[in-house]
């Protein structure tokens, strides 16, 4: 499909983000810190922005923020967005050989495209419109070494940022032309075929303006997978060959100078469906997916005095998916199925710190859904469309957050922000912490939030009966949680902290995707009421000969129980919610130059829709020589080291309960910097 034009509302939004932009005199931003020197010490205190849309110490933040450096991603291996969320507390991820899905203290239902995060690059919203889905696996359109750190902020964050903020976000945040000045390679080849291409340049003149041009190439051949369900001569006794590949490239660029910025962000995947979902034909080459994602971003952060911050920014998305789908029927027909998201918005914020005692912001948000697009189309043997949904939307918001200093250690952060979707309701979202410091090692928060998630258009409107087909509901309506958390935090010395939360949420109107008993097909509802409790604990570490360590077990229960009217199966009710979840990192040098990092991860045993998903634990393991020559760096990978066999639970578009997931595998990738 055609990229559309700007159009005047669009062109009158970048305006408005160039106007507020016109100081007569501003210096140029500083390099960003490089986060793998830094000291511990200092990390346990470092600036973090994505919890209150402003730079504050992560102490006073209101909510519980883990942060993921360049470093970490460099000592561990780590190859995706889904590989970084498997070592944050409290967090899990599922994979159904096609997309990567994330869960937090006990809530990951079928049929969920990661709705529940929202996921941020630089603070632009990546989330699609038709599916509202974040991208974690292959499918997140940047590449990791881009990345200076990832900030996680865990709980509700719907008071700034509206719908999908609804368990946590998550901000990339990526590296500035001054870090990758020059020019920087890099190869990588792994087991199952797997290899990939990258490289970057960087520069900046003499005005202070600076460049980045980024891109990478890469492919995976895939496993042969087994599945027991269509063991029968006639589907290759369950065997799906050759149907577990990857490919997909990945273009960044930025242009900087002062206080503007444009980003341009753009990303291609293709990928194989081995498992036959959504009832297709089983072990059928021409099952495959598609998804096209296009970002552009023009910012303006300027100062205004020595008390206020303005920020302005315009911004475009684009989101293509298709699939192509093979019906299991004598007729081999098949179909391809695709939704086409446009979106485009503005946005203003205000810091300011004239009052005395209170950190202010203010800001407003309008989004435009231009065109939210669904089709099916039978391609043989009767060509004809089968669905063709065709909506668009838009929505608002506006919020105000305060930070008051009530005494020199003690603060009060409150927020409200009030949000209206064509169609729905205005929503308002409010979250208080009361943030005690009873010692200079030892802080306490209590925070309380309420949020929501709007329906997406796949949800209210995706209908098609037939195999793998699906009923719409465009009665769906928006979910909330309330949630309530106490968080310690206490430092043991200048090295290291523990990190406890206790936390309980609550939700109403969970959208859950359901089997209608009637025709037998699946269809979203605001089925649930669910309660969680639970308690994680952090302890962290870092020697002076540079060696860390990061260790975590959270604790959840999860209570659901059907909206009257809706009856559901005890087993639906308490599908893939983890009991315990542990993970352990360690980093340390071996050798001068060489550092040696492995992580242990165990996950509990989960309910699937029609059976149940054992636990398991894995180990990885990554061999990092940061000078193997000059300007050259080495690391060699291990994950799944002992060869576990584990598997995910599958949704309801799978025959199979479960789903297997990866042995062993290898991957040796090789840097160099000119």
């Amino acid at each position: 499909m055609s990229h559309p034009v700007l159009d005047c509302p669009r062109r009158h939004a970048i305006a408005l983000a160039a106007a507020l932009c016109v100081p007569a005199s501003v210096p140029a931003a500083p390099a960003a810190q490089d986060l793998t020197t830094v000291p511990f010490e200092q990390l346990l205190s470092m600036e973090v922005y994505s919890a209150s849309r402003f730079l504050q110490k992560s102490s006073e933040a209101p909510s519980s923020v883990t942060v993921m450096t360049a470093g970490d991603i460099r000592d561990y291996g780590w190859r995706t967005l889904a590989d970084v969320a498997r070592s944050v507390r409290g967090l899990y991820v599922n994979n159904d050989r096609n997309y990567s899905y994330l869960g937090e203290r006990g809530f990951l239902r079928p049929g969920d495209y990661n709705t529940r995060f929202l996921l941020l690059v630089d603070g632009m919203r990546i989330n699609d419109v038709v599916y509202d889905q974040a991208p974690l696996g292959g499918e997140f359109p940047l590449d990791l070494e881009l990345i200076e750190r990832i900030e996680f902020v865990a709980g509700p964050g719907s008071s700034i940022y509206g719908s999908s903020a609804f368990f946590g976000v998550i901000n990339v945040i990526t590296k500035s032309a001054h870090d990758l000045s020059g020019v920087h390679l890099a190869a990588e080849a792994g087991g199952a075929g797997a290899r990939r291409a990258s490289a970057s340049l960087a520069w900046h003149d003499a005005s202070a303006a600076s460049y980045l041009l980024a891109g990478s190439r890469y492919r995976s051949d895939g496993r042969d997978l087994y599945f027991p369900e269509f063991d029968t001569p006639a589907q290759n006794h369950g065997l799906a060959t050759g149907l577990d590949y990857e490919s997909g490239a990945r273009l960044f660029a930025r242009a900087a100078q002062g206080p503007l910025r444009l980003t341009l962000m753009h990303a291609e995947r293709n990928k194989g469906v081995p498992t036959a979902a959504f009832g297709q034909a089983f072990n059928d080459a021409r099952s495959w997916t598609r998804d096209v994602q296009t970002y552009a971003d023009l910012s303006c952060d300027i100062a205004s005095g020595a008390h206020t911050q303005l920020l302005a920014r315009a911004y475009f998305g684009r989101y293509d998916s298709y699939g192509n789908y093979i019906d299991a029927d004598a007729a081999r027909t098949y179909t391809l199925d695709g939704s086409t998201g446009r979106w485009w918005g503005a946005e203003v914020k205000v810091v300011s710190t004239r009052l005395q005692g209170h950190k202010l912001v203010a800001g407003a948000e309008f989004q435009r859904d231009a065109l939210l697009d669904q089709q099916t189309r039978e391609l043989s043997p009767a060509p004809g469309a089968l669905l063709d949904e065709r909506h668009s939307d838009s929505r608002v918001g506006i919020y105000v957050q305060d930070e008051w200093t009530l005494a020199p250690n003690l603060l009060l952060n409150a927020g409200l922000r009030l949000d209206q979707h064509a169609g729905l309701r205005t929503v308002a979202s409010p979250r208080a912490a009361l943030i005690w410091q009873a010692q200079p090692d030892t802080t306490l928060k209590a925070l309380y939030g309420s949020a929501y998630r709007a329906p997406n258009n796949y949800e209210r409107f995706y209908s098609y009966l037939g195999d793998g087909g699906q009923l719409a509901n465009p009665a769906l309506d928006k979910e909330r949680i309330a949630s309530a958390e106490l968080v310690l935090v206490q430092q043991l010395g200048p090295s290291s902290r523990v990190t406890a939360s206790a936390f309980n949420n609550r939700v109403h109107g969970l959208i859950t995707q359901l089997v209608d008993p009637a025709s037998g097909y699946p269809k979203f509802e605001n089925a649930e009421q669910a309660r969680a409790r639970g308690l994680e604990v952090e302890f962290e570490r870092n020697w002076e000969s540079q060696a860390t360590l990061r260790a975590s077990f959270s604790v959840q229960h999860v209570q659901s129980s059907p909206t009257p009217g809706l009856p559901m199966a005890d087993e639906a009710l308490r599908v893939n919610a983890p009991q315990g979840l542990g993970k352990l990192n360690v980093a340390l040098p071996i050798a001068p130059g060489w550092r040696l990092g492995t992580e242990v991860q165990y996950v509990g045993q989960r309910h699937a829709v029609n059976g149940e998903a054992a636990a398991y634990w894995i180990a990885n393991l990554n061999l990092l020589a940061r000078q193997l020559a000059p300007h050259t760096e080495l690391s060699i990978s291990a994950y799944n080291l002992f060869d576990r066999h584990y598997a995910d639970p599958g949704s309801v578009e799978h025959l199979q309960a479960t789903l297997p997931q990866d042995g062993r595998s290898l991957r040796i990738r090789l840097h160099h910097a000119f």
